[in-house]
C-alpha cells in the first residue's frame, strides 16, 4: 500500500514538472524589457494612429489671502500621421472657475519647412509657426515605449475591453509630456517639462504587443514647477498645489488615418500673421470668462482682433457724459445712456450694444451690464424671452439651485420698467444672478438691459433689486 502511495506521489510530481517544462518549452519568459522592445519595434512600423487623450487636473491656489480651487478637464480625440508628420485634435476643455466650457480644435502640419499649428477656440483661429523638428506628436508619445528598464511588469495579466493585457508600472521623463501638451504648454507658463518625472501605468495587448492605454500621473512633480512658472510671471507670492494631474491616453486604432489637410476656411480664418499666441492664451488673457450658458443678448467679442475692432467702433461719449445707443437692427432711432456710478464702459462695446463692467476690483465677484435698443415686442414676449433660458438650465445637470423670481414692474423716472430675476449655481461652485430688464418707448421700441453677477465659491452678494433703478434711471430719448 505504501509503495502504491509513493508511486502515485512520484507520478503526480513528475507530471507537474513535465507540464511546467512543456508550457515553457520554446517560449521565452516575458519581461518588462523584452515586452517594451517588442512594442517599440511594432510601433516603429506604425504610420498613423487614432487616440483619445483625457486629463483631469485639480489644483489649489492662494494669493493675497484669497484661496481658490481650480478643476480642469480635457477630453481630446487625436489623429496623427508619421509621414507627413501631422496631427488633428478636437475635443473639449472645461474649467469650474466661472463656468468655462469650450470646444478646441487644432491642425498641426508642416508648411514650407516649418511646423505650423492652426488652433481654434472660442470662435477664433490662430496660426503659429515654430522651427521644424524631427518626428511628430505621435512619435513623442510613442517614445515612452523605447525603454523598458524603468518599468516593472506585473505578474498577472488583466482584462480590458475583452482583451488580455500586460500591465507595466514605472516612471518616464517629462519630455514625453511636453510632446503631449505642446498646444497647451504656452498657457501653463514657462514650464520645463524635462525636469520632471511621471508615474506611468502602461497596458499592452498580450496578443498583438501593441499599446492599449497609458495613464500618466504627474501631480507631485508639477507643483514646484507651477510655482516657479507663476513667480516668473510676476505672481511670486502665489501658493500653488497640484492635488491631481492625471492623463489617460487610449490607443483606439492604428494605420487607418487619412492624410491630414488643413481646410482652406481655417487658413483664411487664421490669416497669415504668424501670431505666436495660442487660442487658449488669447481666450484666458484677453476675454471675459464665458460659459456654455445661452445668452439672450448678442455675445460679447473676445480676443485681440475683436478688441481692436471694438476700438474702431467704440461708442463715443457725448458732451453731457452720456453714450448714444442706436437701434440694433438699423432702425433710425436711439436713446442716450448714463453710465451708473461704479461701472465703466467695456472695450467690447459699440454704439448698438453698450456693455459695462464694475470697478469694484473683486477677483472672484464680477458684474456685467449690457444695453440694447430692439424692435417692438409685447410685454408677454419680453417675459418669455428672458425666462426661456431656464428650460435649458433644467435639462443640464451642470446647473443646480435654480430660482426664478416672477416678473415685477416698477416705476423708474416716470417709466414702467419690468424685470425678471434668475439665480443658479453652475458646476457646484460658480454662482450666478441674472436680471432681464426692459422698458417700452413711446414708438414701441424696447430698451433691454441684461445684468449678470458672477461669484466663485460663494453666493452672489452685491446685487439686489435696486439694480433695476440704477441701470434704467439714466435713459433719455
Amino acid at each position: 500500500m505504501k509503495a502504491k502511495k509513493y508511486c502515485r506521489l512520484f507520478l503526480a510530481t513528475a507530471l507537474v514538472f513535465l507540464l511546467m517544462w512543456v508550457s515553457g518549452c520554446g517560449k521565452d519568459k516575458v519581461t518588462a524589457k523584452s515586452l517594451m522592445e517588442e512594442v517599440s519595434a511594432n510601433m516603429e512600423a506604425v504610420e498613423s494612429a487614432s487616440m483619445n487623450l483625457k486629463a483631469d487636473i485639480t489644483m489649489g491656489m492662494k494669493q493675497s489671502g484669497i484661496s481658490m480651487n481650480l478643476e480642469m478637464k480635457m477630453d481630446m480625440d487625436i489623429e496623427s500621421t508619421m509621414d507627413p508628420a501631422a496631427a488633428y485634435i478636437k475635443g473639449n476643455l472645461s474649467m469650474n472657475l466661472m463656468g468655462i466650457n469650450m470646444e478646441m480644435e487644432s491642425y498641426n502640419v508642416v508648411e514650407n519647412g516649418k511646423a505650423v499649428s492652426y488652433s481654434g477656440m472660442a470662435g477664433e483661429w490662430t496660426r503659429t509657426e515654430v522651427p521644424l523638428e524631427d518626428g511628430s506628436q505621435m512619435a513623442g508619445i510613442n517614445g515612452m515605449f523605447s525603454d523598458g528598464t524603468s518599468f516593472d511588469l506585473k505578474k498577472k495579466t488583466e482584462k480590458m475591453d475583452g482583451r488580455e493585457v500586460y500591465v507595466l508600472e514605472g516612471e518616464i521623463s517629462g519630455r514625453y509630456m511636453e510632446d503631449v501638451m505642446e498646444d497647451m504648454s504656452g498657457s501653463m507658463g514657462d514650464i520645463d517639462w524635462s525636469d520632471m518625472t511621471m508615474d506611468v501605468v502602461l497596458k499592452i495587448d498580450a496578443k498583438t504587443k501593441m499599446p492599449v492605454e497609458a495613464v500618466m500621473d504627474c501631480g507631485d512633480a508639477l507643483s514646484g514647477l507651477m510655482e516657479g512658472a507663476m513667480a516668473a510671471a510676476g505672481v511670486g507670492d502665489a501658493e500653488v498645489s497640484i492635488d491631481d494631474f492625471v492623463m489617460t491616453c487610449t490607443y483606439e486604432s492604428f494605420d487607418d488615418v487619412d492624410e491630414i489637410v488643413v481646410p482652406e476656411s481655417v487658413k483664411r480664418a487664421a490669416g497669415e500673421s504668424g501670431d505666436t499666441q495660442s487660442a487658449l492664451d488669447s481666450f484666458l488673457n484677453n476675454s471675459e470668462p464665458q460659459s456654455d450658458i445661452p445668452s439672450s443678448l448678442p455675445e460679447q467679442g473676445n480676443g485681440n482682433e475683436q478688441a481692436a475692432e471694438s476700438e474702431d467702433t467704440a461708442p463715443v461719449q457725448n458732451a453731457d457724459g452720456t453714450y448714444t445707443l442706436t437701434h440694433f437692427f438699423g432702425k433710425d432711432s436711439s436713446v442716450n445712456i448714463v453710465v451708473p456710478e461704479g461701472y465703466e464702459v467695456s472695450p467690447y462695446s459699440d454704439s448698438e450694444y453698450l456693455t459695462l463692467t464694475d470697478t469694484l476690483g473683486q477677483p472672484f465677484n464680477e458684474i456685467y451690464i449690457g444695453y440694447m435698443l430692439d424692435d417692438d415686442y409685447t410685454e408677454e414676449e419680453m417675459e418669455e424671452y428672458y425666462i426661456s433660458d431656464v428650460e435649458y438650465y433644467e435639462t443640464d445637470a451642470s446647473y443646480s439651485d435654480i430660482v426664478v423670481q416672477e416678473k415685477k414692474m416698477v416705476n423708474v423716472g416716470g417709466r414702467d420698467v419690468s424685470y425678471v430675476k434668475i439665480s443658479y449655481v453652475y458646476e457646484k461652485d460658480s454662482y450666478y444672478v441674472d436680471y432681464g430688464i426692459w422698458t417700452f418707448l413711446p414708438d414701441g421700441d424696447v430698451v433691454q438691459c441684461e445684468v449678470t453677477e458672477r461669484s466663485y465659491q460663494e453666493p452672489c452678494s452685491i446685487l439686489d433689486d435696486g439694480i433695476v433703478e440704477t441701470v434704467m434711471s439714466g435713459i433719455t430719448e
